[in-house]
């Protein structure tokens, strides 16, 4: 039986270098030498992945730590934030109820002017006895009568629009009440006030002696005359 010796394949690495005379030079680089070569090219890649792997992985550590610092700083302002929140939230309730208070004073206020100037109140002190009685040529005309020492009083605040000689009644004393009513006062005595003073409910504006025990008295609603009963509250 022939035997034919099996050729092995070879192969080279053949380095061309140019001199600089101009000559060339060739090397060849054997399997052995290409191989080792190879195993030395491999083993520095190794090396050169694990070294940039180890780096990231520093980087990723030291990345973490950055956020980590930056989280907490952001949850440092966040508590900042919360606090300066819940501390204006309380200045802004107490100033709330601080202007609700003001408003509901400043309404209870303006109710008790407003109840205040109503012409409701009886026109006479309370001294002595009195009577009253519907004049009778003017049924929406009160005739008062008191006795020697009482006083005539506002029956709500107002300004005193007009004090003017009566034919009857010597004065013709008015107070506006700033609500479309007016009261009118007719006696004969010396009025306590002048033209344009603003006056309190029950003020004095007269004061009962010999002559001038009677009080006729009216009230108007936007200058038209109504019952005095309407608006007047007698108490007792």
């Amino acid at each position: 039986m022939d035997t034919h010796k099996q050729n092995k394949s070879r192969f080279a690495v053949l380095l061309i270098r140019e001199r600089k005379d101009g000559t060339i030079r060739q090397n060849r680089i054997k399997n052995t030498l290409l191989a080792f070569s190879t195993l030395s090219i491999i083993i520095v890649v190794t090396i050169l992945v694990s070294a940039l792997t180890a780096n990231s992985s520093n980087l990723r550590i030291l990345n973490t730590a950055e956020y980590k610092t930056m989280v907490d700083e952001l949850s440092d302002e966040v508590k900042d934030l919360e606090k300066q929140n819940f501390e204006l939230s309380t200045k802004l309730s107490l100033l709330s109820q601080t202007v609700a208070t003001q408003a509901a004073f400043q309404e209870a206020m303006e109710e008790e002017q407003m109840e205040m100037s109503m012409p409701s109140a009886f026109p006479l002190g309370s001294f002595g006895a009195s009577t009253m009685q519907v004049e009778e040529d003017d049924q929406l005309t009160l005739i008062f009568t008191a006795s020697e020492g009482n006083t005539i009083i506002a029956v709500g605040a107002g300004i005193v629009e007009s004090i003017e000689p009566d034919e009857r009644y010597g004065n013709r004393l008015v107070i506006d009440h700033g609500n479309g009513y007016k009261s009118v006062y007719l006696n004969r005595g010396r009025p306590f006030v002048r033209a344009g003073e603003e006056l309190g409910r029950k003020y004095i504006l007269f004061v009962v002696a010999g002559d001038n025990k009677e009080l006729g008295f009216q009230v108007l609603k936007e200058d038209i005359q109504i019952d005095p009963m309407e608006v007047m509250v007698i108490a007792g």
